[in-house]
């Protein structure tokens, strides 16, 4: 493994510690948007944090990897709440705000998606690609959730 692909790793893992704790510091509006996945936040994120820091040490790559997760989740954490703000409890502009991070989360497992397929690691191959399955589940619950408070404001 790469330091390159090591730092992806690192902001893959820091995009399911932000989504475990965005969730722990607001519940019920993560529930209402996420719905059925909202069940299993946090343990499928601590499962993503074990698997990627198993991979990390496996490569002997977790010098890299974890202290570039805590400063990507550092700053996704600050990017989150310049955006919501106050609005915490105001599910369209978490909506809005979850969509740009489930996004994002999308883009960084898929390329570590790639990086694992490269480098023909099984382990690393599988927990790419459900990663990335999941957070492709949550945008697609959240563009469910997006059309039912559209309909709602009408």
């Amino acid at each position: 493994m790469t330091e390159k692909v090591a730092k992806k790793v690192g902001e893959a893992y820091a995009f399911a510690q932000v989504l475990s704790e965005t969730f722990k510091n607001n519940s019920e509006v993560m529930s209402e948007l996420l719905g059925e996945h909202a069940e299993n936040i946090e343990d499928i994120t601590r499962v993503q944090m074990e698997e990627l820091k198993d991979i990390a040490e496996e490569s002997d790559m977790d010098e890299v990897v974890l202290p570039k997760s805590e400063r990507t989740a550092e700053k996704i954490t600050k990017m989150g709440d310049m955006y919501v703000g106050d609005d915490w409890d105001d599910a369209a502009e978490v909506l809005e705000w979850m969509s740009f991070f489930v996004g994002g989360a999308i883009v960084h497992w898929q390329l570590i998606t790639g990086s694992a397929e490269k480098m023909d690691n099984d382990h690393f191959q599988n927990v790419t690609g459900v990663g990335t399955e999941y957070y492709e589940a949550l945008m697609k619950q959240l563009k469910v959730s997006a059309t039912k408070i559209g309909e709602e404001r009408a």
